[in-house]
């Protein structure tokens, strides 16, 4: 307590410095007018005017997990699949209609269109709700398996990402439930 008095005393009175105005009230440095040009390396644009290079369409390429009955057997298959999705953009907005292919690692193909709804388009991360409707198909049920209505189903999902995505949903038909999981690029065009 001896030593912490006189350095509190030190710092207070001490180290109490005077102030004082300037000693000139006028300045040494040349001032020059602002120039009337436009500045060459600002671009003036209209805020209203859509951007010149803004996309018309999203490629999405996605990698996911998948479980679920797609098809008429009572087995339930899981595993990876690779999807190709297609989202073009109308009227200066975002995609809000898609369309998927996708193949998992039983060589069954899926084909879907999806309905999109964003929650907070102004978000960095763009979060959506998508509900689709899908078919899958088997090289051996030829052409009317795209028929057959128990290999249709129904698919409701969250997702978000403009550049990078991630999309987790459900989906359920006749033949039983899936869930799914997926994480890909937007390729813009």
């Amino acid at each position: 307590m001896r030593l912490f008095l006189p350095l509190l005393f030190l710092t207070l009175v001490l180290m109490n410095c005077p102030t004082g105005a300037a000693p000139q009230t006028t300045t040494t440095l040349k001032s020059s007018p602002l120039n009337a040009n436009e500045d060459p390396l600002l671009e003036n644009s209209d805020p209203t005017t859509p951007r010149r290079n803004q996309p018309s369409l999203f490629l999405n390429l996605a990698v996911g997990f998948s479980g679920g009955n797609y098809l008429e057997r009572d087995d339930y298959q899981q595993g990876p699949y690779l999807a190709l999705r297609y989202a073009p953009f109308k009227w200066e907005a975002l995609p809000t209609w898609d369309y998927q292919a996708e193949v998992n690692k039983d060589n069954i193909i899926g084909l879907s269109i999806g309905r999109r709804w964003y929650c907070c388009p102004d978000d960095a991360f763009l979060p959506y709700v998508r509900l689709s409707g899908s078919t899958f198909l088997e090289g051996s049920g030829e052409l009317a398996g795209l028929f057959e209505t128990r290999r249709w189903r129904a698919r409701a999902s969250v997702g978000v990402g403009e550049r990078l995505t991630s999309e987790f949903g459900v989906g359920t038909a006749v033949t039983g439930p899936d869930l799914f999981a997926q994480f890909g690029y937007n390729f813009a065009f």
